[in-house]
């Protein structure tokens, strides 16, 4: 038989499960998507109910097991849910962690056009050859636990450039490239993903990640599809597709407050 004492021990373990076990609940709540608890909420109670049968009958190798069982379970639950808390994490730090790389001040007009251009060009080369790519255009300053995933560049923009960034032989091509007025600040980056359950499921995540990234920012992405060659714009975290270059030219002189000839294309 056990000692029937509820030492401060117990009381510490017991706690801390609880804590970790209110995280969890309140996270895959608030994402409308309890089925992960099914099975967490089960071990829980028999968490529980195996330390009050370890103080009555001492059975330590039953407690071990199941305390190994919890905690092996929730290991699972973050790798299998790792990119819903890597968008979290973004998402949490964004606004007290937003100084990123700053960039030249006094960018003229004319020098955002030539970006422009170059961008356009670039999507048209990497179009036909059906290489994917992802741009993301930014008029703040954004995140640093962003940009600092990637490689830092601060590179003026140019369709060559571009192209090698996202050549597949390259070592940075399956990250995204985050362009602020006429400059690379980084390439090779990794953005959170959509967390909209509403989006299309054969969407890859170039897509999800171009998309997450604008639900709650004021940034345009450029979207390649590596299968069809296919370019998508996203903003404010809805996907447009089979984007014409002339309409990417539209939509890129609006974002950089240009003066457009003729009105973006619906």
């Amino acid at each position: 038989m056990g000692n029937y004492e509820l030492g401060w021990q117990n009381l510490i373990d017991v706690a801390m499960i609880l804590v970790v076990f209110l995280f969890i609940s309140i996270y895959f709540f608030r994402k409308k998507n309890p089925k992960p608890l099914i099975f967490l909420i089960p071990l829980y109670v028999l968490y529980i109910a195996i330390i009050f049968l370890d103080l009555l009958y001492s059975v330590p190798f039953a407690r071990h097991v199941v305390t190994l069982a919890v905690f092996s379970y929730i290991v699972f639950l973050i790798v299998i849910y790792q990119a819903d808390l890597r968008s979290s994490f973004f998402n949490l730090f964004k606004k007290t962690n937003d100084r990123g790389y700053t960039v030249e001040q006094g960018i003229t007009d004319d020098e955002l056009r030539a970006a422009v251009d170059e961008i356009v060009k670039a999507c048209q080369t990497l179009s036909k050859l059906r290489t994917g790519a992802l741009i993301v255009i930014t008029s703040t300053n954004i995140s640093s636990l962003i940009l600092e995933t990637g490689t830092k560049l601060s590179a003026i923009i140019s369709a060559p450039l571009l192209e090698s960034i996202f050549n597949t032989k390259g070592p940075i091509h399956d990250g995204a490239v985050i362009v602020k007025a006429n400059r690379i600040l980084a390439a090779g980056c990794f953005l959170p993903l959509t967390e909209n359950v509403t989006v299309d499921k054969s969407l890859g995540t170039r897509h999800r990640a171009g998309i997450g990234i604008t639900e709650n920012s004021n940034i345009l992405t450029i979207i390649l599809s590596e299968e069809t060659g296919v370019i998508s714009c996203a903003k404010e975290g809805v996907l447009r597709q089979y984007i014409t270059p002339d309409r990417l030219r539209d939509i890129l002189s609006a974002a950089y407050n240009l003066t457009v000839s003729k009105k973006i294309r619906n």
